[in-house]
């Protein structure tokens, strides 16, 4: 049974010694094999040295030399975002508040969901823009978005607030630098605050009862289609009680003549 080392040296399973000297340079070889580079820890290089080589090392000595050596794996720190959060906004007129979320739907013909996304400013109930398909990441927001700009150009985006929850996809830091790009404000509603994001949720509790419930899709192609046609329907036709029975177009439409101008609401 081979007894305890002395200082320096380590012994290995026939019970000769080791220098440090050599293990040390081992440590360095894995370290050089791109396998090992960023990942493999103390506790498997002691693994390793005992199946290759037959060397009894504590591992606890493995993490020191790995240590004394600079052979450590360094962990990088993720950066935590510094979110800003949703304020209580009042709200006299179109395109100063946006709020946007996801939704999921069945294509019944395919077997599978489909993501909807949808850009609704809270003062006109009009949905801006919005993106349908089998998938749903930041790029896809930021095209949302981007068409939503285009189709109001006289929007003052440095005085346009856009709302989320923490999503991935909103709280993503390609979504972040696009609407810092825009010099806009991106506001995010505080977890399981889903009433600071209200206007857009009563927006998909239409869609769900009225849209959702009552169609059967049978390929990806009908939901485009459909969607498109109930979206139009719902920003020129359908009527809102709280807009004074006005559909959103209608409703602008008055605002812009000033016949809307007592019109406010907190968000």
């Amino acid at each position: 049974m081979p007894g305890r080392p002395k200082p320096g040296y380590s012994i290995n399973k026939n019970g000769t010694l080791t220098p440090d000297s050599w293990i040390i340079d081992q440590l360095k070889n894995y370290r050089a094999n791109l396998n090992f580079q960023n990942g493999i820890g103390c506790r498997a290089l002691h693994e390793y040295l005992e199946l290759e080589y037959q060397m009894t090392v504590n591992h606890k000595k493995i993490y020191r030399l790995c240590k004394e050596n600079d052979l450590l794996l360094q962990r990088k720190k993720k950066i935590k975002r510094v979110k800003k959060l949703a304020s209580n906004l009042k709200i006299t007129g179109p395109n100063q508040l946006w709020q946007f979320d996801i939704k999921y739907g069945y294509i019944h013909g395919e077997n599978r969901p489909f993501y909807f996304v949808a850009f609704v400013d809270v003062f006109t109930k009009k949905v801006m823009s919005y993106h349908l398909g089998l998938r749903c990441q930041a790029t896809d927001l930021r095209l949302a978005l981007k068409v939503a700009l285009a189709s109001v150009p006289e929007v003052d985006q440095k005085n346009l607030v856009i709302r989320s929850d923490n999503g991935p996809q909103m709280s993503s830091w390609h979504f972040k630098a696009y609407v810092d790009s825009l010099e806009l404000q991106h506001e995010f509603i505080p977890i399981r605050c889903p009433d600071k994001n209200a206007f857009v949720e009563s927006f998909f509790s239409i869609y769900e009862t009225e849209f959702l419930q009552v169609r059967y899709f049978g390929t990806l192609g009908e939901v485009h289609r459909q969607v498109g046609e109930w979206i139009e329907w719902y920003n020129c036709r359908r009527l809102h009680g709280s807009l004074k029975y006005k559909s959103p177009e209608m409703f602008i439409e008055l605002f812009k003549q000033g016949l809307n101008y007592e019109y406010q609401i907190s968000a």
